[in-house]
C-alpha cells in the first residue's frame, strides 16, 4: 500500500533573508520530519530532500558536480550547502561581530542570541568569553557592566545576573510609576532645577453647556459622525487616557529645563544654535562621550551638538575628524560659527544610551547638548508644538492622508468597440539588471490591490515602459503602453462646467484649497467585465488592473465624473480635471467647506497626496483667469508670448511674424494696410531697413492678436485646435478655437535642449504644449498641428519605435486624446513665437524628465564591463557617430548612399537620439546604446561570454545595444569561436559514393565480425561484392590468428579474391595480417576509420544475421543450427539490390533447397543493370534524407574532429585544431605535430579565420515583430482520387 507524504514547505531561493542560513534551518527542519517518519535509508532521505526542496532547487542541483549517486545523501547535502553558503570572510564576519551594540529595546538574552548567531561565522577558538566580553562592552545597563567587572563570573552567571537585574527595573519601575506626583518633569542632574511653568490652559465647558458644538474629549465638533479621535489617546498633560491636553481637566503641568549654549547642523542646510548666557545656573547635565564625562549645557533650541577645542582634546583615543559643508550660527547672529569638522560618538546619560553627531567649535566655549539629543537620552521631555486650525484639520483628519483609497461603491465600467480587432503585442525587453526592481514594483502594485495575475486567454495584451521615479532613484515607475487599446476604447461623455459657470462661482472668494487625490485614477475599481483590455506583459508574466489605469482614452471623463458625484451636494467646492479646488468669502467659510469636503473624502474612503495639497491659498490661477480677493482678472500668461516677442531682424522673421498674422487676419480690421510696410521687407531686392513705419505695425499687429476682436474665451463644446513648432532657440505654441486665439505660449529652450535633434525638439513643443496647455484640452478630444512631418507618424501610429525621449514624452502624453496633422512651415502661426520665445529656466521640466530618462536608460543599457564614459569617449573618436550625430541635428542626410554605415544610420534616424555623459555625445537607438566601431569586438566578446549560439548571442546584445552589421559582426564571432565549434554537434553527411559492381564473381569480398553474443562466440563473415553471397564461420576470438585461419579455409573454396575489404579494427591491423595478404597475395584495402557505412554490404547483412540470432533465442532453439538453415534460404533468394539469388549469381547455377525448382539461367546484363539502377535509387534516397551536401574541406584548411563522448562533460569535438594533409574522396586524413587522423568527411568541422569587418549592411531591424511560423496548409494540394469531384474549402 503507496504511503503519503507528509506536507513539508518548500525551501524558496529569491525570499527576503540570507540564503545559507535559511537554508540550514530548512534542511534541519527536514531532518528532523526523517526522525520523526523514521526514515533512514539514504536513497529515500535523498530523493525527499530533492523532492521537498522545490523545483528551483532542483533545477540547480541539476548542474552541479560530484553530486553522488543515488544512494549518497551526505554528498548531495554536502554539494547544496556549499552552492547556498557562500564562503566566509573571517576577517569581516569578526569586525561585525566587534561592531554589534545591544538594541535599547532589546534584553540581554535577547543579544545574546544574536552574538551567538554572529559568532558562529567568526571561528574563534573560544566563543563564549568573546561573547562574554561583548556582553560587557556593549550592553546598555551600566550597573550590569559594573557587576561584571567587580567578580570574576561565567557567561551563564553573567546572564542570569543580567535576568535579576532586567526583573527588578521593571517591577521597580511599576512601583514607581504608581507613586509618581506627576506635577513636575525631573531633569536628571543634581544640579538646581529649572523650572518653567506653563500658562494656564483654558478649561473646557462641560458637555452640557454646549451640547452640539464641542466634544468634552476631543475639543472638536459634537456629536462625532464617526469614532471621537480622542477614544484610546494619552494626555501629554495628565497622562491618563481618551482625551487630549487641550480639554485636559487636571492642574497644567511644571517642565524643568536646562540652560544651553551652541548647536550643530546638517551637511546640506544652515543650522541654528540658541545660547542663553548672563545667568548664574545654567541648566547642565553629567553626559559621557565616548566613555569620557562631560558637563554639558542643555539646549531645547539648538539643532546641533557642539562641542569645544579644549573639550575634544580630553577623548581618547581622539575620534577622526570629517570635513562639513553645514553653517551654523549662533541666535541672533549672520555670522556662522568656525568649526573644525564634526564627529559621530556613543553619548550616555544615566538611564539611555544613544549616538550623535558633535560639531568642534573653535575656542574654549564649553559642550552644548541639541534637542534632538536631550530628548534621545531622557533629559528632558518631547515639546509639543502650537498649531493651526489649519494643522488641526490636517491633524483630524490624518488619515485622509495615508495609503491609497477605494471609493465606496464604484465600479468602473469600460466601454470597448467589439468591431475592432484585438492585439496582442510582443513583449518590450526590460534590462536583466532592472528586473529585480520590476518584481519589486509589481509585488507592491499586487499588495496594494492595485493589479492581479491573468489567467486564462485574453485577447488584449500591452507592453510596458520603465523609468525611473524622479525623486526616488532606487524606484521605478512602469508605463503601460495603451495606445492599441485605446483605439477600440469608446469614449464617455459627461457635463463639464463652462468658464462662465466657473467664473459665476469663484468671483469674490478670497481662499482657495487645491487637493490631489493619491493616485486619483487608482481609487476607482475597475468592473470585472472591463479588466482584460488592461492587461500587460511583463518578464514574469500577464497582469491586468483591478482598477483604473493611467493611459485608458476615458479615464479623464470618467475620473470627472465619479468625483463630481462624490462630492454632489457640498457647496464651494469644484473637481475640474484632476484637481479639487476648495473656496470660500471668508477663512472660516473656507475652513468649513473643507472640512466637509474632508469628511465626504472619509465617507467615500477617498485618501489625498498631502505632499501636492495646496492649503488656504489667497490666488488661483484657473482657466485662463486668477481667482483672488481683487476678482476675477485676465491670466497674463495667455498673451504674454505675443507681447514680450522682439522685433523681426531679417527678412525670414518678418516672413515668420505675417504668416502668424495672417492665421487670424479675418479679425484684424485693415490687415492689409497695417501689414504693408512688413511685407516690402519680403519682396526681393528691397534692402533691409527697419524704421518708424515698421515699428509702428509690428506694434499694431501685436497689439492686435492680444485685443478681444482675435481672441475668446475658451468653451468646452468646441473642438480646439494646439498648433506648435519648434526652432534651434525656442517652442512655441497658439491654443484656437474656430479660428481665434484662446492662448499664446512661448519658451526658449535650455542648452542642452538645443543639442536635441530637429525630431526631438518638435517632438518636445508637443508635449510641452499639452502640459501648459493641460486644464484646456484635458479629457477632450484635440487636434495638433505641426510642421514637422515624420511626429504624424510616430504619434498616431501606436505601433511606431521612435528614440529614447520621445518614447518616453509619449508615454506621458497618454492621458490626452489628440490626432496630430502636418501642416506646412509656411502655414504654421507658431513658428515666429518659437525663434522669439520668452526666456526661460536654465532647466526646464520637460528636460528633467527626458534626460532622467535618457541616463536611465543609458546606465541600465551599458554592459557592466565597460563603462559609459568608454563609450562616451569612443563615440568621440567613432566618425561615422559624429557624423550621425550632426545629421541628427540639422535634419539633413545628404548623400545617404555614400557607404553603408552611414545608410544604416539614415534607415533608423527616426529612432535615435543623443545622449551626454560628462560633456561627450553618443547616441541611443530607442533605448540602446549604438556602439563605437572600435568597442564592437569587445562587445560581441562580452555577449558571447558562456558560448550562447548565435541567435542567443544575438537577443542578448539586443537587449542593450546596436551598431550597424551587429548581426555579420556575432555570426563571425560565433563561427570562429573553436569551443563553440568543439561542443556543438554537426549531422553533416555527404552525398553517396556508390561503389561499382566488381568485374566477376569473388573478385572483391567485404569481412567483418558480428558478436560477441553471450555465449562468447562471434561470427566472422565474408560476403561478395558482386554476387552477395555470405559465408558466415563461428569463431570464439577475433585475433589475427583465428582470422586468418577462418579466412584461408574459405578462401580454399572459392579462391583467392583480388580485393579484401575491412574495417580498422585490431585483426585487420597487425602484423601478421599484412603479411597474411602479402603470402595470399590480395589486396587488403582498409575503408575510413569510424565510418561504417563505408563497408555497407556487410554492415546490412549484420543486421539481418542479428535478426535471425535473437528469433532463434525467443524460440528456443539452437541459433547455431538456425544459421545454416537460414544461409541455405538466403543464397538461394534473389537479392534486392541484383535480383538474382547469391549462389547463382556466383556459381552459374541454382543451388538445391528444400523448396523444389526448375533450374533455367540468367544474363549477366540484367545484374548489372539492376545494380546501377537500385544503387542510384538508394543514393537518391540517402542523399535526400540525411540533407547531403558535398564537403567544402581542401587541403590546408584548419578542423577539428569528433571524439568518443566519455563523460556529460565531453565535447563532440576535440577541441585542439588539426591541419588537412590529404583529401581522398569522402576520406580525409588531418594531423598536427602530436598525431595523424583519417576520417570521413563528416566527422570534421571547418574552423572559420576570424575576422571583423567595419562596414556590413546590418540584417536587422532586430525589433521587427516576428515573422510568422511557415504554414504548410498553404502547400496543401487536393489528393489525386478528388480530380472527378467538385471540392470546396481546399485552397492550392
Amino acid at each position: 500500500m503507496a504511503e503519503s507524504l507528509p506536507v513539508f514547505p518548500q525551501f524558496k531561493v529569491h525570499a527576503e533573508g540570507a540564503v545559507g542560513t535559511r537554508w540550514r534551518k530548512w534542511v534541519q527542519r527536514l531532518e528532523n520530519l526523517f526522525v520523526g517518519m523514521k526514515i533512514s535509508d539514504n536513497k529515500r532521505r535523498r530523493a525527499l530532500l530533492l523532492h521537498y526542496a522545490g523545483e528551483e532547487v532542483y533545477d540547480i542541483f541539476d548542474t552541479l558536480t560530484d553530486t553522488g549517486n543515488d544512494e549518497n545523501y551526505d554528498q548531495a547535502k554536502e554539494c547544496l550547502k556549499q552552492y547556498f553558503e557562500p564562503k566566509v570572510n573571517k576577517e569581516y564576519e569578526r569586525y561585525v561581530f566587534r561592531q554589534s551594540q545591544q538594541h535599547s529595546d532589546e534584553t540581554v538574552d535577547q543579544y545574546h542570541t544574536r552574538l551567538r548567531q554572529l559568532a558562529n561565522k567568526c571561528e574563534f577558538n573560544d566563543n563564549e568569553s568573546e561573547i562574554k566580553s561583548q556582553i560587557i562592552q556593549s550592553c546598555t545597563s551600566n550597573k550590569l557592566r559594573r557587576k561584571a567587572l567587580s567578580e570574576d563570573m561565567t557567561l551563564a552567571k553573567l546572564l542570569e545576573t543580567a535576568r535579576t537585574f532586567e526583573l527588578a527595573e521593571k517591577q521597580a519601575s511599576g512601583i514607581e510609576k504608581k507613586m509618581a506626583s506627576g506635577n513636575v518633569n525631573k531633569i536628571k542632574t543634581k544640579e538646581k532645577k529649572y523650572v518653567v511653568k506653563q500658562k494656564s490652559r483654558p478649561q473646557p465647558k462641560r458637555r452640557d453647556e454646549n451640547p452640539k458644538t464641542k466634544c468634552y474629549f476631543c475639543g472638536g465638533r459634537y456629536p462625532h459622525k464617526y469614532e471621537c479621535p480622542a477614544k484610546g489617546k494619552t494626555c501629554s498633560n495628565c497622562q491618563k487616557e481618551d482625551h487630549f491636553a487641550a480639554v485636559c481637566r487636571s492642574k497644567p503641568r511644571k517642565q524643568t529645563c536646562k540652560k544651553i549654549e551652541n548647536s550643530q547642523t546638517d551637511e546640506s542646510e544652515d543650522e541654528y544654535t540658541f545660547s542663553v548666557k548672563g545667568g548664574a545656573k545654567q541648566p547642565k547635565s553629567k553626559i559621557k562621550v565616548n566613555n569620557r564625562n562631560f558637563h554639558m549645557l542643555i539646549d531645547t533650541g539648538s539643532s546641533v551638538n557642539i562641542m569645544d577645542e579644549a573639550a575634544f582634546s580630553k577623548i581618547k583615543p581622539k575620534p577622526t575628524l570629517n570635513q562639513s559643508k553645514t553653517k551654523i550660527f549662533a541666535y541672533g547672529s549672520s555670522n556662522n560659527l568656525k568649526t573644525l569638522g564634526f564627529f559621530t560618538a556613543t553619548i550616555e546619560s544615566e538611564s539611555k544610551i544613544s549616538t550623535g553627531k558633535f560639531y568642534v567649535a573653535k575656542g574654549n566655549h564649553g559642550t552644548l547638548l541639541g534637542y534632538e539629543s536631550a530628548v534621545e537620552l531622557g533629559i528632558i521631555p518631547v515639546i509639543r508644538q502650537l498649531s493651526s486650525n489649519l494643522d488641526k484639520i490636517c491633524e483630524e483628519y490624518a488619515d485622509r492622508f495615508q495609503g491609497i483609497g477605494k471609493i465606496k461603491g464604484v465600479k468602473v465600467k469600460i466601454h470597448v468597440d467589439e468591431s475592432v480587432k484585438p492585439t496582442v503585442q510582443p513583449h518590450r525587453r526590460i534590462p536583466f539588471h532592472l528586473r529585480k526592481k520590476v518584481e519589486t514594483e509589481l509585488k507592491k502594485l499586487e499588495e496594494n490591490d492595485i493589479i492581479e495575475k491573468v489567467e486564462g486567454p485574453t485577447p488584449w495584451v500591452s507592453p510596458i515602459v520603465v523609468a525611473q521615479k524622479p525623486k526616488k532613484p532606487d524606484e521605478i515607475r512602469m508605463c503601460v503602453d495603451m495606445r492599441l487599446p485605446n483605439k477600440a476604447i469608446l469614449r464617455t461623455r459627461h457635463i463639464t462646467p463652462t468658464v462662465d459657470e466657473i467664473i459665476h462661482d469663484l468671483n469674490g472668494s478670497k481662499f482657495f484649497s487645491k487637493l490631489d487625490m493619491n493616485s486619483g485614477y487608482h481609487q476607482l475599481e475597475l468592473d470585472e467585465s472591463s479588466r482584460y483590455i488592461t492587461t500587460f506583459t511583463t518578464h514574469v508574466g500577464l497582469r491586468r488592473y483591478k482598477r483604473l489605469n493611467f493611459g485608458i482614452s476615458s479615464a479623464a471623463e470618467i475620473f470627472q465624473s465619479t468625483v463630481s458625484e462624490a462630492l454632489q451636494g457640498i457647496s464651494g467646492v469644484k473637481n475640474m480635471s484632476d484637481d479639487i479646488i476648495v473656496y470660500g468669502e471668508t477663512e472660516e467659510e473656507h475652513d468649513e467647506r473643507l472640512k466637509a469636503v474632508l469628511d465626504r473624502l472619509r465617507e467615500q474612503s477617498i485618501t489625498l497626496n498631502k505632499s501636492k495639497c495646496e492649503f488656504k491659498k489667497q490666488k488661483l490661477s484657473f482657466f485662463g483667469y486668477i481667482f483672488s480677493s481683487d476678482g476675477v482678472s485676465a491670466d497674463p500668461g495667455k498673451i504674454k508670448a505675443i507681447k514680450s516677442a522682439r522685433q523681426p531682424t531679417n527678412t525670414s522673421e518678418v516672413r515668420s511674424f505675417l504668416g502668424m498674422t495672417n492665421y487670424v487676419s479675418r479679425f484684424i480690421e485693415n490687415y492689409s494696410t497695417i501689414t504693408e510696410p512688413l511685407r516690402k521687407l519680403t519682396q526681393k531686392n528691397v534692402n533691409w531697413t527697419w524704421g518708424t513705419n515698421q515699428q509702428n505695425a509690428f506694434d499694431k499687429l501685436k497689439d492686435s492678436l492680444t485685443s478681444d476682436k482675435v481672441m475668446s474665451c475658451y468653451d468646452p463644446k468646441k473642438h480646439t485646435e494646439v498648433v506648435v513648432d519648434a526652432s534651434p532657440v525656442g517652442l512655441g505654441a497658439i491654443l484656437t478655437q474656430e479660428g481665434k486665439i484662446i492662448a499664446y505660449a512661448s519658451r526658449s529652450l535650455t542648452d542642452v535642449e538645443q543639442r536635441y535633434s530637429q525630431t526631438e525638439r518638435e517632438a518636445l513643443a508637443i508635449i510641452w504644449s499639452c502640459e501648459h496647455f493641460h486644464l484646456y484640452i484635458y479629457g477632450s478630444t484635440f487636434s495638433l498641428v505641426t510642421d514637422h512631418k515624420p511626429l504624424e507618424t510616430i504619434f498616431n501610429n501606436p505601433k511606431s519605435r521612435p528614440p529614447a525621449r520621445i518614447e518616453r514624452w509619449r508615454l506621458r502624453l497618454q492621458a490626452y486624446t489628440f490626432t496630430v496633422k502636418y501642416k506646412r512651415g509656411v502655414d504654421n502661426p507658431a513658428d515666429y513665437m518659437s525663434r522669439h520665445p520668452n526666456q526661460a529656466l536654465n532647466q526646464s521640466s520637460e528636460e528633467k524628465i527626458a534626460e532622467r530618462f535618457i541616463n536611465f536608460v543609458a546606465e541600465y543599457a551599458v554592459p557592466k564591463t565597460i563603462s559609459l564614459s568608454d563609450i562616451a569617449e569612443a563615440s568621440t573618436n567613432d566618425a561615422n557617430i559624429q557624423r550621425a550625430i550632426r545629421n541628427l541635428r540639422s535634419g539633413k542626410w545628404h548623400n545617404k548612399t555614400e557607404n553603408k554605415q552611414k545608410h544604416s544610420f539614415h534607415k533608423v534616424r527616426n529612432e535615435l537620439s543623443i545622449a551626454n555623459h560628462d560633456g561627450k555625445e553618443f547616441l541611443l537607438r530607442g533605448s540602446r546604446l549604438v556602439i563605437p566601431f572600435s568597442l564592437q569586438r569587445k562587445i560581441v566578446e562580452i555577449a558571447h561570454e558562456g558560448h550562447q549560439g548565435i541567435v542567443k548571442t544575438k537577443q542578448l546584445l539586443r537587449e542593450k545595444v546596436w551598431f550597424p552589421g551587429i548581426d555579420s559582426a556575432v555570426e563571425n564571432l560565433c563561427r570562429s569561436c573553436v569551443p563553440c565549434l568543439a561542443t556543438t554537434p554537426e549531422n553533416k553527411i555527404e552525398p553517396l559514393k556508390m561503389s561499382p559492381l566488381p568485374d566477376s564473381p569473388w573478385n572483391e569480398v567485404s569481412v567483418d565480425f558480428c558478436g560477441p553474443f553471450p555465449s562468447g562466440d562471434y561470427l566472422l563473415v565474408v560476403i561478395d561484392d558482386y554476387s552477395r553471397y555470405p559465408e558466415v564461420e563461428i569463431v570464439h576470438s577475433t585475433s589475427a590468428r583465428t582470422t586468418m585461419t577462418r579466412l584461408d579455409k574459405i578462401f580454399a573454396t572459392h579462391g583467392i579474391p583480388q580485393v579484401v575489404k575491412t574495417d580498422n579494427g585490431p585483426p585487420f591491423q597487425s602484423q601478421q595480417f599484412r603479411d597474411f595478404s602479402k603470402y595470399m597475395g590480395f589486396k587488403h584495402r582498409k575503408i575510413t576509420p569510424l565510418w561504417p557505412r563505408a563497408n555497407g554490404e556487410v554492415e546490412r547483412f549484420m543486421r539481418t544475421i542479428g535478426k535471425l540470432i535473437k528469433t532463434a533465442n525467443i524460440e528456443g532453439k539452437n541459433w547455431k543450427q538456425e544459421i545454416y538453415q537460414f544461409l541455405r534460404n538466403y543464397r538461394a533468394t534473389p537479392h534486392s539490390t541484383t535480383g538474382i539469388p547469391p549462389a547463382t549469381a556466383l556459381f552459374g547455377r541454382n543451388i538445391t533447397i528444400r523448396i523444389p525448382e526448375v533450374n533455367f539461367k540468367k544474363d549477366d546484363t540484367k545484374i548489372r543493370q539492376r545494380d546501377r539502377k537500385q544503387k542510384e535509387k538508394m543514393k537518391a534516397h540517402a542523399d535526400k534524407k540525411n540533407q547531403a551536401k558535398p564537403s567544402k574541406l581542401q587541403k590546408g584548411d584548419t578542423v577539428i574532429v569528433k571524439q568518443k563522448r566519455e563523460n556529460k562533460l565531453s565535447p563532440p569535438y576535440n577541441e585542439k585544431p588539426l591541419e588537412i594533409i590529404e583529401n581522398k574522396g569522402s576520406m580525409i586524413t588531418a594531423g598536427n605535430e602530436d598525431k595523424t587522423i583519417t576520417r570521413n568527411s563528416s566527422a570534421f568541422k571547418e574552423v572559420p579565420k576570424p575576422e571583423m569587418t567595419e562596414i556590413t549592411e546590418p540584417s536587422d531591424p532586430p525589433d521587427e515583430p516576428p515573422v510568422s511560423r511557415y504554414n504548410l496548409r498553404k502547400q496543401i494540394t487536393p489528393p489525386k482520387y478528388l480530380d472527378d469531384y467538385v471540392v470546396t474549402g481546399i485552397s492550392s
